[in-house]
């Protein structure tokens, strides 16, 4: 039996690509299943003006229930699991650039290899995200409890697709997506997803690189399991990275449900309507979600690594 020629960081060059590419999407289902409900209260907390239906992130998550039932959290989820294609991409994507980055060091490894593996795996993305974030948004209530009677029901919503009837399915979202703005209407917002995620990514990636390299150097290991490490590295990358990129996340979310209008006229409308704290809007519901995903996309990938290592190794 070979040994690793360092335990702690197992290199792409050390996998089975079979056992990983099939342990790989089992895992991530069950990731995206904890975190979806906080992705949805998040998105609907982007394209709320100002606080017209939701309070926060735990009211919405209180309200939702009540008026849509808990499935109303899972809206869409089934158009979400496309985006494990894109996951599969996203991450070999990361592996190949960053093993290909010799002599660099573990930041910068991580956030060049972080932000290709987002530019690559968006074209995928991207038209998952769209379909999704339409399908997210139905069926909601006012805080009167009264039925939507579009996507959302707030005064001078513009940003919404009107008069749509409620619970579409992803196919006719699509259809209506494409006979409304043609086919580049599922790609709407790749641009501003781009530079919303591939940031987000790198920083990540970044941060968790650094943050993992000195656990290790400080011989952390010694004291705490590896997983417990790897989470809080995780946890504290997905915190400052959710923070930098929010802004840039919630003009995201409005550009791709608005009808019409650029980029320029999302921000410019956001500010006028809120101001600067337009910014800040979801970024609790960001950051609850950030924490979990974070904790648990690290894991379970180190987990996933291990499990699909070479027999040599084992």
């Amino acid at each position: 039996m070979n040994k690793l020629q360092n335990p702690e960081v197992i290199e792409w060059r050390d996998l089975d690509k079979k056992k990983y590419y099939v342990f790989g999407p089992v895992v991530a289902v069950l990731v995206r299943g904890v975190v979806y409900p906080f992705n949805l209260i998040k998105t609907r907390l982007f394209v709320q003006a100002q606080k017209s239906m939701y309070s926060g992130t735990f009211q919405a998550l209180s309200v939702i229930v009540k008026n849509e039932g808990a499935k109303g959290l899972y809206k869409g989820f089934h158009v979400n699991l496309l985006g494990l294609v894109s996951g599969q991409v996203y991450i070999t994507t990361y592996e190949l650039v960053r093993n290909q980055l010799v002599g660099y060091s573990s930041e910068l490894k991580g956030l060049i290899a972080g932000g290709v593996g987002t530019m690559v795996a968006q074209t995928v993305t991207v038209p998952v995200d769209v379909v999704s974030q339409h399908l997210m948004m139905q069926g909601q209530t006012t805080l009167r409890g009264r039925a939507s009677s579009e996507y959302v029901l707030v005064k001078n919503a513009d940003y919404v697709l009107p008069r749509q009837k409620l619970l579409q399915s992803a196919w006719e979202v699509t259809k209506k997506l494409v006979s409304t703005e043609g086919f580049l209407g599922l790609y709407k917002g790749y641009t501003v997803s781009l530079l919303t995620y591939a940031p987000n990514s790198a920083l990540w990636w970044g941060f968790y690189s650094g943050l993992y390299r000195r656990s290790m150097e400080r011989r952390m290991a010694d004291r705490y399991p590896l997983a417990v490490i790897q989470a809080a590295c995780g946890v504290c990358a997905g915190v400052m990275a959710a923070i930098l990129t929010n802004p840039m996340d919630v003009v995201r979310a409005r550009y791709q449900l608005q009808q019409g209008g650029t980029i320029k006229d999302t921000v410019r409308k956001l500010y006028k309507e809120e101001g600067v704290a337009a910014l800040k809007k979801g970024l609790s519901a960001r950051m609850v979600s950030s924490i979990i995903v974070s904790a648990l996309m690290i894991t379970s990938y180190e987990w996933v690594k291990r499990l699909s290592l070479r027999s040599a190794y084992l």
